[in-house]
């Protein structure tokens, strides 16, 4: 990479990071969205894989309810990685061309589903069953876009888990799936060196947006912050799917 390319990797790095500190997800997904558009997809998925790790572990580490979380929701959570190969091995290596129109309409569905404020109540009697088939949509997912939030933040949700409960479960799931995606890029041979310098590097700038946007999140309301991550995003998917 050139020191063009590095400074826009350390910046969406930074972005990405507050928005994370803000809302407490969307790292991930804002940077996979930036570096797609910037890179391509296939070249935005290994730099994404070491500072996603690291911060999802510090947020899924705080909390206090791991233990109970794990035992909730541990099905899911294995199933994630094989749902992840699956995705990444059909999917994505046999057609790389087509994923950032994935991504792109991926991007637009999260979007719209987000703005319409899309909830679905699940009934306990039905979590047995759906926390399975919730794990291996993600994991899908995952192998397919690099993206974590789809369907699991929105699963997690309608379960009616308390803020702390979401915001820990959210950073134990996308810390597996992060590992998960790392896995299969190494066995795939499509984690270079050099993209794992670059990715490493932009831990610092990821968590130094997290620290800001922990500040920023006491003087903004969040929803309104995340209306606008979600507009943005749709409008990154929109070119994506138009251009991909």
């Amino acid at each position: 990479m050139d020191a063009l390319s590095i400074t826009i990797v350390m910046l969406t790095f930074l972005l990405a990071g507050g928005v994370k500190g803000v809302v407490g997800l969307g790292l991930p997904t804002a940077s996979v969205a930036l570096l797609s558009a910037a890179f391509g997809i296939e070249a935005a998925l290994p730099l994404l894989v070491i500072p996603s790790l690291v911060t999802n572990v510090w947020q899924g580490a705080v909390g206090g309810h791991l233990a109970a979380l794990l035992r909730r929701f541990g099905v899911a959570l294995a199933i994630i990685p094989v749902a992840t190969w699956i995705g990444y091995h059909y999917v994505f290596a046999e057609a790389p061309q087509a994923m950032d129109r994935m991504l792109g309409a991926a991007l637009l569905v999260y979007a719209w589903l987000g703005l319409r404020a899309v909830r679905i109540p699940v009934p306990a009697r039905a979590e047995p069953m759906l926390t399975p088939l919730a794990g291996f949509a993600n994991g899908l997912i995952t192998g397919v876009t690099g993206t974590f939030v789809i369907p699991i933040v929105m699963y997690l949700e309608a379960l009616d888990l308390d803020r702390d409960e979401l915001v820990q479960m959210m950073g134990v799931t996308f810390s597996v799936s992060t590992a998960a995606l790392a896995g299969v890029l190494v066995l795939h041979g499509a984690y270079r060196v050099d993209a794992g310098f670059v990715s490493a590097a932009a831990v610092a700038p990821a968590i130094a947006g997290m620290m800001i946007g922990a500040r920023l999140r006491a003087r903004l309301a969040p929803a309104t912050f995340r209306r606008w991550l979600l507009v943005g995003l749709g409008v990154i998917g929109l070119k994506l799917l138009v251009a991909g």
